[in-house]
């Protein structure tokens, strides 16, 4: 019998393997055939086609492409762009350290970085560029002139740009540098035991400047809660977000797991220290721009039960990419896993293998998502992104005031301002005055801003319907009426949204004066959701209570 058995393992294991053999021989010959259809063609194409073709950019086409296909995390890098896949794992880049806007197809400087080219050279925010080596900056994409500003440190630029406050045309010459960008662009202490921590990125030092920024504020009065932030932090480096674990939890506790196609990509990742912080209480604020390596924190806190986790529902991204070389010193980001988190669950919200008639990736409907339990029994959900433990309601600005944004208003006010008053005395006191927001209001007035409502769309079809069935006529004092009233309603807007834009203008204001940390510090002063997150850890019982599972 034990024979028979022996036969029988050896006889399905024989033809296992030659199954697999010829399902892999199968598919590198349909690698090798379709490769050569491709040169075929190319060749075909360059010796009869009509006119001269570009196969650099032609291969360049075909592969996004088909790479589009995948999901969009897999991303092709020719030679001229591995500049990008350098500043995806480390933050940095060589260039002039400087946000830029395009305006009207007019490129204008957003705000510079701090001891950085533009910063040294004098550009503000505000400034127009003209030309960048003597050619011309206007009607350009943001591609295009990132290619143009951006380079090897070491290498100059001459940049012609006019001042807005007397129109004058100014020409500089500029060096790159090596520009790195802040993982934690700002921190503070809320109050003596609360401190905060914005963390924007998940590049190589991402762990490193989240430890200095709480041992900073921890070096002469001991902090016992933490704010940490990642809302519209869309990750980064998977070993980071394991390394910030570090820092809170206990040595060898599971903090993510990933499972690819091939054993070789299988791994967990486990803290490997004793925790910093312990005893520390965390509420981890997210939203749903927070992504990736944010999940992994994010979920990690809560399948661990040792931060509650607060906002919006996360992005929902749960895969793994590798960057691998190619030919031609170009390369390529893979999608190679999916992340597990500790519970065991994957929080990948877009399944890219699945797709419906249109092309959209397929979802996981809230009813068929997976349950999973936190180390004290909680029960939580996959396939959906990282659900917070207590929900806030977001933040949604008026249409009103979203326009004036995105008509560059208020940040053309905040150049007006500045061109007429040298500084801010306090950044910490300083509000927009009932004085100043007139000024505001005249401001606009004067550069005769105008916008479309939805209701305004309405009454235009209403209007056009109305005319093709004859009825114009009939309706014509009606509508007159409604558009009057609509548009005297819209007069009152600026006032009636006064608070929420105030508020961007304080922001965008000390932007120009404190740059990055005056722009952050100015958003945290009237953040619900940070306060929020205050009132919960001064409320340590409400705080455990939902660790525990006894109070969701």
């Amino acid at each position: 019998m034990h024979k028979i058995k022996l036969l029988f393992f050896l006889l399905t294991s024989l033809f296992l393997f030659n199954y697999s053999l010829q399902a892999q021989r199968s598919i590198d010959w349909e690698m090798t055939k379709n490769l050569d259809i491709y040169t075929s063609l190319l060749q075909q194409l360059n010796q009869h086609y009509v006119e001269d073709i570009q196969a650099g950019k032609m291969t360049k086409t075909a592969i996004n492409a088909m790479l589009k296909d995948l999901d969009p995390y897999t991303v092709y890098y020719p030679e001229a762009d591995i500049e990008d896949v350098r500043f995806l794992q480390t933050g940095k880049y060589g260039g002039i350290g400087s946000y830029v806007h395009i305006k009207n197809d007019t490129l204008i400087v957003g705000m510079p970085s701090v001891g950085f080219p533009f910063y040294k050279a004098g550009l503000r925010a505000g400034d127009i560029i003209l030309k960048i080596d003597d050619k011309d900056a206007t009607h350009k994409t943001m591609d295009e002139i990132s290619d143009m500003l951006r380079g090897p440190a070491g290498t100059e630029l001459t940049i012609n740009y006019l001042d807005p406050k007397n129109r004058k045309p100014h020409s500089v010459k500029l060096r790159r540098e090596e520009i790195k960008v802040k993982n934690v662009p700002f921190y503070t202490k809320i109050n003596d035991s609360v401190a905060y921590v914005k963390l924007s990125g998940f590049t190589e030092t991402a762990a490193q400047e989240v430890m200095n920024a709480i041992q900073t504020m921890n070096s002469n009065h001991q902090l016992k809660s933490l704010v940490f932030d990642l809302r519209f932090n869309g990750g980064g480096l998977l070993g980071q977000a394991v390394a910030i674990m570090d820092m809170f939890v206990p040595a060898n506790e599971m903090i993510v797991s990933v499972r690819g196609k091939t054993t070789s990509e299988n791994a967990n990742y486990r803290t490997h220290q004793p925790a910093l912080f312990p005893e520390m209480k965390v509420v981890v604020l997210v939203n749903n721009r927070s992504a990736s390596a944010s999940e992994i924190v994010a979920g990690s806190f809560q399948d661990l039960d040792r931060a509650v986790i607060m906002g919006q529902k996360s992005f929902g991204k749960g895969l793994v990419q590798k960057v691998y070389k190619l030919s031609y010193k170009s390369q390529v980001k893979i999608t190679v896993a999916k992340y597990y988190i500790p519970s065991g669950r994957c929080i990948q919200a877009l399944d890219y293998q699945h797709k419906d008639a249109e092309g959209h990736a397929a979802t996981t409907a809230d009813s068929l998502q997976a349950v999973f339990k936190t180390k004290n029994g909680r029960l939580v959900k996959d396939a959906g992104g990282i659900l917070p433990d207590v929900k806030l309601k977001k933040n949604i600005m008026s249409d009103y005031t979203a326009n004036l944004a995105a008509k560059y208003m208020i940040f053309d006010f905040a150049t007006y301002y500045v061109n007429n008053y040298d500084s801010i005395v306090n950044l910490e006191q300083f509000e927009i005055s009932d004085a100043l927001y007139d000024d505001f209001v005249n401001f606009v007035q004067q550069h005769e801003f105008t916008y479309k409502t939805a209701t305004e769309k309405i009454i235009a079809k209403l209007e056009k319907q109305a005319k093709e069935e004859g009825f114009d006529e009939e309706f014509k004092t009606h509508i007159e009426l409604m558009k009057k009233e609509l548009h005297d309603l819209k007069s009152k807007e600026v006032f009636k949204y006064k608070e929420e834009i105030s508020r961007l203008l304080r922001i965008e204001i000390a932007s120009r004066y404190f740059f990055l940390e005056g722009k952050v510090s100015a958003s945290l002063r009237d953040d619900s959701e940070v306060k929020a997150a205050v009132e919960l850890l001064n409320d340590s019982k409400r705080y455990y209570d939902l660790l525990s599972g006894g109070n969701q």
